[in-house]
């Protein structure tokens, strides 16, 4: 290993490689998908709010059967194919049209099949009382062809480091539902969970549209290539598998609670992750910005460095956001969740940690994918599993909900440790690469600050 690696990164104001100057712009990248990331949580958030308030507790609750199928196989079913895509892209010195078709036919025939047998599976999967949902339910399906196309196109935009592109459309599917909602749904009184269903559909099938027409000319201009869709499913797939083992540690503490422990306690730790969730977001822009950063790269090293950069900023809003998160916790949960959920405090504490620790490897282990080493993630996700699942039943009946989040918190940490330890062992980067805590570090994230700001300012927005 080239003893570049081993040493601290130049700072910020130092020149990048050829290849970052023309295809990669580190805070305008950041303020692009920071500010995606809060579009999405506002519109989000008041569209759950309104579809709360219109429907009712039932009437929400059927809307959540309706979508959990497809929603759940967006994550388990695209097979990881617009990180390969991105992958692709950015170590292309130019995106083929070749390349554009594929990437579009190979979603849209992964989306239909899975449409397919989600048709075919839903019945199975729904309740006898839920049956009267199943047209809905299959109508809903066309979410994953719709979505895969969006996914997989805008994975090339990440690839060639257009992120105000790939921002954009993070956005316009939850501001086209909010629009639906309070333009058509509420005031014409059609209130059900098949219409709030039918306006989320229709948002992302706008947006699958609207993106695809951004490429119509090599969609339909150029012939998917076989072998490359093969190569691309191939290197996604290498992917999927730490993808698969990271969602298994994410989980698995309620699949043990749920067999484990009463409804009333179950409740009290849903309320937990609720509140530890909300730092979560904050850590999207730097797994999708470093991914692609680190595709970028043809040099090993540069690579490494990139993978420590990223790391390093993450870090510091992993920690930030988490002290932040615990200061609020106590208030927090008494005026949003009431007193009655007073006692999942401690067990939010625990979890709040967790989501830090899982933030900060989540960046880490998928720049190490884009660097081409997915292996090390798979490795240390198990082993933070194993922890979990060893510690996870004996800390609940000694402790309740807070032991299994005792058990979550150190399944991460253990993960993460993990993968920091194959870094310095098995890729021979020096431990001091993962410190964050260095005015180079800082330096940088108030740059992508200021440049959030100026973003988000009402006279850049005018102009």
């Amino acid at each position: 290993m080239n003893s570049r690696v081993n040493e601290i990164p130049p700072s910020p104001s130092a020149e990048p490689s050829a290849l970052d100057r023309s295809q990669f712009s580190g805070k305008r990248a950041y303020s692009q998908t920071f500010a995606a990331t809060i579009g999405v949580r506002i519109f989000g958030a008041l569209s759950g709010v309104l579809a709360a308030r219109l429907l009712g507790k039932a009437g929400r609750g059927e809307l959540a059967v309706i979508v959990f199928m497809p929603m759940m196989l967006i994550s388990l079913g695209e097979l990881e194919f617009s990180r390969s895509l991105i992958v692709e892209s950015g170590k292309s010195d130019k995106v083929s049209p070749e390349l554009v078709s594929t990437a579009f036919w190979v979603a849209l025939t992964l989306g239909c099949f899975e449409m397919a047998l989600l048709a075919v599976a839903l019945p199975f999967f729904l309740p006898a009382d839920k049956l009267s949902l199943l047209t809905s339910a299959r109508l809903f399906g066309l979410y994953l062809p719709a979505t895969f196309i969006t996914v997989a196109l805008t994975g090339i935009d990440q690839g060639r480091g257009r992120f105000g592109r790939f921002s954009v459309f993070q956005v316009i599917p939850g501001a086209l539902y909010l629009l639906a909602i309070l333009c058509v749904i509420w005031p014409t009184g059609r209130i059900s969970p098949g219409t709030f269903a039918l306006a989320s559909l229709t948002a992302v099938i706008c947006t699958a549209i609207l993106r695809t027409v951004q490429d119509w000319k090599p969609i339909v201009g150029s012939r998917p290539n076989l072998a490359l869709a093969f190569r691309l499913l191939r290197r996604g797939f290498s992917f999927y598998i730490p993808t698969l083992a990271g969602l298994a540690l994410l989980r698995a503490d309620m699949f043990l609670l749920v067999r484990l422990a009463p409804a009333a306690a179950i409740g009290a730790y849903a309320v937990a992750q609720a509140v530890s969730s909300g730092q979560v977001g904050v850590i999207n822009p730097f797994v999708q910005v470093g991914f692609a950063d680190v595709a970028q790269q043809t040099d090993s090293d540069h690579a490494l460095r990139a993978v420590a950069r990223h790391f390093r900023l993450a870090q510091v809003a992993s920690i930030s956001m988490g002290i932040l998160a615990i200061a609020v916790t106590p208030w927090g949960i008494r005026l949003f969740f009431g007193a009655e959920f007073v006692s999942a405090t401690t067990a939010t504490y625990f979890l709040i940690g967790a989501a830090a620790f899982w933030g900060m490897g989540e960046t880490l282990e998928q720049g190490l994918r884009a660097a081409s080493h997915p292996r090390l993630g798979i490795i240390s996700n198990l082993l933070g599993l194993a922890i979990l699942l060893g510690l996870g039943v004996p800390a609940y009946q000694s402790f309740g909900i807070a032991g299994v989040a005792t058990a979550v918190c150190m399944g991460q940490a253990a993960s993460l440790a993990a993968l920091i330890g194959f870094c310095v062992f098995v890729l021979n980067m020096k431990l001091k690469l993962f410190w964050a805590f260095d005015a180079s570090t800082f330096h940088e994230l108030k740059g992508v600050a200021v440049s959030l700001l100026k973003r988000l300012s009402p006279a850049r927005r005018r102009v």
